[in-house]
Formats: C-alpha cells, structure tokens, sequence
C-alpha cells in the first residue's frame, strides 16, 4: 500500500499534526532566545464547543485571534492561560525567579493587563512561528496574520471573545507546557469547524446599484468586489500591530478598506495602465517603485544586538531596518520591535526598579524577534500596488527587490506619503526623474 501522502490526508486530521509541531516550534524559539527549555505535550484534539476548554482555562487567559489564509481561511483562536501570561513575560522582562512564581499563583487580571505589550509580543512570537511550520508542512497554506490580543476572562462572554455563538462545533487542541520547576501551563489552539469545509461557490458579480439616498438623506453607494491585484513578493512579515481590546477582530481587508477602495477607483478608471491623460494625483499611482523607494536603507546583521540597532537607527534617523545574513535578505527590523525587545525597567518611569539583569536586554540579537520572511516588491511595482500590499499585510515597510533578489531599495508609508504630497503640490523628489514623466510611460 503506498504510504499516504499530506495532500491526501483531510485537513481536520493534519491541523492537529501540524499546529502541535507549531507550537513545539515556538517553544523552541523561545529557549534559543532566552536560555530556557520548555517541555510541550499534547493533552487533547477534540471535537467540541469551546466551554469545554474551561478545565485547562478556568480564569483569564490571553487570546490571539488570528487570519488564515490558503487552505484554512477564516479566523481561529490561540490562547495561553494565566501560568503563561506571567512566566513567560516575567522571563522576558527578566524578573527574578520568585517574583514570577508569586505572579503565577496570585497574580490578577489587572497586573496582567500592565504586562499587556509584552504578552502582544508573545503572541507574535506564537504567531511566527506557527506560519513558519504551516508553511512547510501544511499544502496550499499562504499565511497566518495575528489580528488581535485579548486579556480577559473568556467565558464572561464566549460568543464575543470567540466572535461566533457558543454552541458551534470546533476542533479543541490543547498543550501543556512546563519550564523547570515552574508551575506547568497550558496552550490551546480553537478552530471553528466551518474553517474545514470546502469553500462555497459564490455568484457572479452583479452590476453596481447606482447611488440611491437613505431614510436619512445619506447617499450610500456599493461598488463591485474587484479581484486582488497579484503582487510579487516572497514569504511575508508581520508587524506587530494586535491591540489589546475585547472587540473579536480588529482589522480589515484590502478588499473592504476605505482608502484601498479610493486608490481602487483611481487604477480602475485606467485599467491598462496608461495614465498618460489622467489627472496626477491618478498618474503618480501607477508611479513604479524605483523612482521614489529609499535607495540606501540602513543594514544590520541578526547578530547586532538590542543596543547597537537601536544606536545605529537613531544615528540614521530611520524606523526601518533590513537584516542581512549569507548575502540574502534575512529580515525586517521596526524601531518598534526594538523597543518592545527592552526590559521596561531601561525606561526613566521604571529607573528606580531597574536592576542589573535588565541591562541584558540590550545584548538581545536582532534575529530572535526580528520580522521574517519578509513581503517584497519589484522595482517596476507602481505605488498603488506597493500600498496594496501595505493594506492586505498590515505592514509598513516593503523592501524592492529585483529579478536575482537583490535588494535595491525599501519602501516605506513615509516615502509614500511624501511622493504624494510632492506631487500633488506640483513638485518632485529631489534627484528623482520628473514624477509624470516616468508615471505615464507605457511600461
């Protein structure tokens, strides 16, 4: 009998597969970024409603609402339980072994919600890699997207946590997880069971109603669904963005954003790209990346440290970094990032608590915590798909690469808006070809 094959085996029966390798992952990142080794075993893959995770999550738990898109697409939730939130961040922030025992066994929602950004940045972490192993071993994944982080306790209303009722069927996957002689906690991964069906065939796009006034006088308008512009890019990055609030979803996609739908109007009116009468603020869209990118970007290797990235992009004035290992782009460094790698207790509101272990938070390497892999575009991309890019991945920062996979520059929301307003106030970036000229070429 031939050996059965991961196309052929139904994704409800792999999932568990992949995300317990998903999560054994990101406990290995862990110990390579912080020195401690974390045991994780699978407790249970179950089919169920989600108060059956009560037993493992009885108080307040982190939960990170997270997007899949490819052969999962929709939502699903990771949560980590109140053990987690308080040994896992009282390590990254360095308190001493006691103090994090203590919060374990009497720490309160409140002192958990003061160590909200830390626990925001675990769950990118998670998030990581967990897209790191769906993308090796799970057929036809595309990408993981960390949307939203929940501090709270989950069942003083499911259906809102979870954004759907509470007697929907999911698949429960649940790990415990243990640090030395630390109490142990657990991990838990709910998949709405919908997420496994075969998608549903949509009807055809109908034409677009015209505008047509409410009972309030507003005038409302729906404009037709347009396909996704394809862009090129390699595997993506994930800015850490997820705000700590109790909505379910935070975010939006390309396709239902108010300003992607404005640029779209623009391209669209133009659809093969000739803006050669279009009024500039529509031309400079279809400018292409090579004229208004950042052509010397600031490079770090993954073994800088906290503190000599953090001296150089202050010396550079930048916000953004590219990593560079072996010649190859390896990652993308944010002056956020940066700051979410120091210990709270560097920063002058916490000076009289600060202790000598804090210190070490500047010799962290980039690599643990830097963004990879890392969306990019061509020189030739025009800006309007730059932004779409932008848009879909919730990034800000897209580096230009060419057809051998040099990097030749980085586009950032900054450059953006600043060909924007140049252009429109009737000038040109400095040392650019003049912006209509080169937008309204037939490329």
């Amino acid at each position: 009998m031939e050996q059965q094959t991961a196309q052929t085996i139904p994704l409800e029966t792999l999932v568990p597969q992949v995300s317990t390798v998903s999560m054994q992952t990101f406990c290995e990142d862990m110990d390579g970024m912080l020195g401690i080794s974390i045991g994780c075993a699978l407790c249970q893959a179950v089919p169920g409603t989600v108060d059956k995770l009560k037993t493992f999550f009885p108080k307040f738990a982190a939960v990170y609402s997270v997007r899949a898109e490819g052969s999962l697409s929709g939502r699903f939730d990771l949560l980590l339980d109140k053990n987690a939130l308080f040994l896992l961040s009282g390590t990254i922030v360095m308190l001493p072994a006691d103090k994090i025992k203590e919060q374990c066994k009497q720490g309160t929602l409140e002192q958990a919600l003061k160590l909200s950004d830390t626990i925001k940045e675990i769950g990118n972490l998670i998030v990581g890699a967990w897209d790191r192993m769906f993308r090796e071993q799970l057929p036809g994944h595309q990408h993981l997207l960390q949307t939203n982080t929940q501090i709270l306790n989950p069942w003083d209303k499911p259906a809102e946590v979870f954004g759907f009722k509470e007697d929907t069927a999911c698949l429960l996957i649940v790990w415990e997880m243990t640090v030395g002689d630390y109490p142990p906690f657990h991990g838990a991964a709910v998949f709405p069971a919908a997420l496994f069906e075969p998608p549903k065939e949509e009807p055809a796009p109908t034409e677009a109603p015209a505008q047509t006034p409410s009972e309030s006088g507003a005038v409302s308008e729906t404009a037709p669904v347009q396909p996704e512009p394809a862009a090129s890019q390699s595997p993506q990055t994930s800015e850490p963005a997820a705000a700590v609030s109790a909505s379910p979803e935070s975010s939006q996609s390309s396709a239902s954003h108010p300003v992607w739908n404005a640029i779209q109007q623009l391209v669209q009116s133009n659809p093969n790209g000739d803006f050669s009468s279009a009024p500039l603020d529509a031309a400079v869209l279809n400018c292409p990346a090579r004229i208004f990118m950042n052509p010397k970007p600031l490079w770090l290797s993954p073994n800088d440290s906290v503190e000599t990235a953090l001296q150089r992009m202050q010396q550079n004035n930048a916000r953004y970094a590219l990593v560079e290992e072996k010649d190859q782009l390896a990652g993308i460094l944010s002056r956020g990032d940066v700051n979410a790698a120091l210990s709270p207790y560097l920063r002058s509101p916490f000076e009289e608590y600060r202790r000598p272990l804090d210190e070490a938070s500047l010799q962290i390497r980039i690599r643990w915590f830097m963004s990879k892999p890392v969306h990019t575009a061509s020189p030739d991309t025009p800006m309007w798909k730059v932004m779409e890019i932008m848009c879909r991945h919730q990034i800000r920062a897209v580096p230009i690469q060419d057809t051998n996979g040099t990097v030749t520059g980085l586009v950032t929301v900054t450059e953006i808006f600043q060909t924007l307003l140049k252009t429109l106030s009737g000038g040109s970036p400095a040392g650019q070809p003049e912006i209509k000229k080169e937008c309204t070429k037939n490329e």
